[in-house]
């Protein structure tokens, strides 16, 4: 840093401070509505030197094969406007792609309308550069980047077999004239719907085969990328609602929470008295394998008052508190008996020192699963009767 004498550093070292994420985020809002506004103008001049094309600025064998070029590149600034919102670095890169098919436009096919789109492309990402730091969210950037990667190589698909569809018409049987026809035999033969265009050349055949293998890699990339998921999105919301659903309709059962195996082997007992279990926790693999054997389960945080909500703890006829530490267990018992006083609930306790504080906090019953085992092997061992009852607890209020 260079000073002035005085010690105060001069204007020509200072540099701007960042932007407060506030005022950040309201520059890349504006800066999502150019991006928007840019596409748009891409995309309007493509269409236009497709129907009037203008004057070229010189001639050349590709004179006039500027418009899918600048039309794709308009579509993606438009499919990549809203996700500049998110500012993950991968939005900010697959902006560079548009400038880069509309200055290929230029030099293919160089017009008036070819400049224009791609110095306003240009200027967007230049514009854009100076908040290149802001873009550093990771939040499921695998995924969005993965659909933008699939996006971005369909279109470019799209892109090869109209120009090159364009490029050979003539070798092609009937020939094919104008971007409309090249786009829809693009179109059909990356669907595989197949037309009664047939390639009359070693080179259109070619062409052809290539098309066809992008096509199909890039469907099935798609289908993987981004429809499996949202099928899958959309079932596990119909799965939630059922759930839901059904809950509703649950009452006078036992909510079992936790999935240890005393909760699992409570949950087997009750199932067997005849009363009806629900399971409650917060381990999905253990819920998902509870409920391949027939248990009603419900994936969800026992100390939180909404899941205990979403289990009916207003319709439950009892609350057995099983998890794996007292800590979880004590926390549970104090929010249950929060939302419902007169609710049975029975808390198992894995020290002897928390069964105190359990029926402190509002069990019933507090049992020693150590002491009870203990009971019963000596019991056996000894030949005597066994524990005539296990709980080590009183009711709640009692002296």
């Amino acid at each position: 840093m260079v000073d002035e004498g005085d010690g105060t550093p001069s204007p020509r070292s200072h540099r701007a401070a960042p932007l407060p994420p506030g005022a950040l985020a309201q520059r890349v809002g504006r800066l999502s509505g150019v991006a928007a506004g840019v596409g748009l103008l891409l995309v309007g001049l493509g269409l236009f030197t497709a129907i009037a094309p203008p004057h070229e600025f010189y001639p050349d064998p590709l004179d006039g094969y500027d418009p899918p070029f600048l039309v794709v590149a308009g579509v993606l600034f438009l499919i990549l406007a809203p996700r500049l919102l998110e500012r993950t670095p991968a939005a900010w890169l697959f902006t560079l792609f548009p400038p880069l098919l509309a200055l290929v436009a230029v030099v293919i096919s160089p017009d008036f309308y070819s400049v224009v789109g791609a110095a306003a492309a240009v200027g967007f990402v230049v514009g854009l550069a100076r908040y290149r730091s802001g873009f550093y969210r990771a939040s499921s950037e695998a995924a969005r980047t993965r659909e933008l990667a699939v996006i971005i190589t369909g279109l470019l698909t799209l892109l090869f077999g109209t120009v090159g569809a364009r490029w050979l018409g003539g070798q092609f049987n009937p020939t094919l004239r104008g971007w409309p026809e090249a786009l829809y035999f693009t179109v059909t033969t990356i669907s595989t719907n197949g037309s009664q265009i047939e390639p009359a050349t070693d080179a259109a055949r070619l062409f052809v085969v290539g098309l066809i293998l992008l096509g199909v890699g890039t469907f099935l990339s798609a289908v993987v990328v981004i429809f499996l998921p949202f099928v899958e999105r959309r079932l596990s919301g119909l799965t939630a609602r059922l759930e839901r659903a059904q809950m509703q309709e649950l009452e006078q059962h036992v909510i079992v929470c936790g999935a240890s195996p005393e909760a699992s082997a409570a949950a087997r007992a009750i199932r067997d008295s005849g009363a009806r279990p629900l399971i409650l926790s917060t381990d999905p693999q253990a819920v998902e394998l509870l409920r391949s054997e027939g248990f009603r389960t419900h994936l969800g945080d026992p100390s939180v008052e909404d899941d205990l909500k979403d289990a009916g703890i207003d319709r439950a006829m009892a609350l057995v508190v099983a998890q794996a530490t007292d800590a979880e267990n004590l926390l549970t018992v104090i929010t249950a008996r929060g939302l419902q006083p007169g609710l049975r609930i029975v808390a198992i306790a894995t020290s002897e020192t928390s069964i105190p504080k359990l029926r402190r906090a509002g069990a019933n019953e507090a049992i020693s699963v150590v002491r009870v085992a203990a009971e019963l092997l000596a019991s056996a061992a000894l030949g005597t009767p066994g524990p005539s009852s296990p709980r080590t607890g009183r009711p709640v209020g009692a002296g």
